[in-house]
């Protein structure tokens, strides 16, 4: 079986960045999400030829880049050949109020915690104008493969997968585990160590590692923050996709016949 079709959790490429398929899941009913439909990652910018073969060959045909242009700028992406939506701009995962915080005397490996927390807690109404879209793409798309990713493959990313998942009625429980999946197949040093880089260029004199690393990698705080927020505005993320996000139950219907097996 080529790397390309194997049902594995991780896509197999030579430059993928936290390349992994959210297929495999059973949800309430007891059926599974379908292998090589949906796929979340990092960054494209270090895909080989070979990995770009795999791709097709998975069929992939549309690609969801929630990065915003300067990110895109600084890491491009490889022409994968498939359509690329890469107008979304979500700004989730900004570094700016950790400079705030920082440069204000504030950073702590708590204050930074906290201010990933809230930043999941507090976008659930600005996200709406993209994830809607992103969704219904999701939607139209149902009959062939898509993939999603943001920088690193774990903020935007794991919110995005967490309202498909939460379509698909997988449980809240099996979410929360995909996102942490994060903590085994993204290399956050590196991360950190690129954002220590941008410290000493701009002077900072001192800092702790330990101030970087919520930022940088991921906790179940984070994505239960946002699952809670929905919870708390909406009643459920049901609620939410079709008040929020514009998803009718026959959009919802049409997931669960083309995402999950019979």
């Amino acid at each position: 079986m080529s790397r390309a079709n194997s049902r594995t959790r991780v896509v197999t490429l030579d430059g993928g960045i936290n390349f992994r398929d959210i297929g495999g899941y059973v949800n309430d009913q007891g059926r599974s999400v379908k292998w090589r439909k949906i796929m979340r990652c990092g960054h494209l910018a270090n895909l080989t030829d070979n990995d770009l073969d795999s791709l097709e060959q998975i069929g992939i045909n549309r690609i969801h880049d929630f990065r915003r242009t300067e990110e895109q700028e600084q890491s491009p992406s490889r022409a994968v050949r498939a359509e690329f939506i890469d107008d979304y701009q979500i700004s989730i995962g900004d570094i700016s109020r950790f400079w705030e915080f920082l440069f204000g005397g504030e950073l702590t490996a708590e204050s930074s915690h906290t201010l990933v927390v809230n930043s999941y807690r507090n976008c659930i109404e600005s996200v709406i104008p993209a994830f809607s879209r992103f969704m219904r793409h999701i939607v139209d798309n149902a009959d062939n493969a898509s993939v999603f990713h943001c920088s690193a493959g774990k903020d935007r990313t794991g919110m995005a997968a967490a309202l498909i998942l939460s379509a698909l009625d997988v449980p809240r429980q099996t979410i929360i585990e995909d996102y942490m999946l994060t903590l085994q197949h993204y290399d956050s040093e590196k991360l950190i160590d690129l954002v220590e880089g941008h410290l000493r260029d701009a002077k900072v004199e001192s800092w702790d590692r330990n101030w970087l690393v919520p930022y940088c990698s991921v906790h179940q705080d984070n994505i239960v923050a946002f699952l809670d927020a929905i919870d708390s505005e909406y009643g459920n993320v049901r609620n939410y996709l079709i008040t929020a996000l514009g998803l009718s139950q026959a959009d919802l219907d049409k997931m669960h016949s083309c995402y999950l097996e019979d």
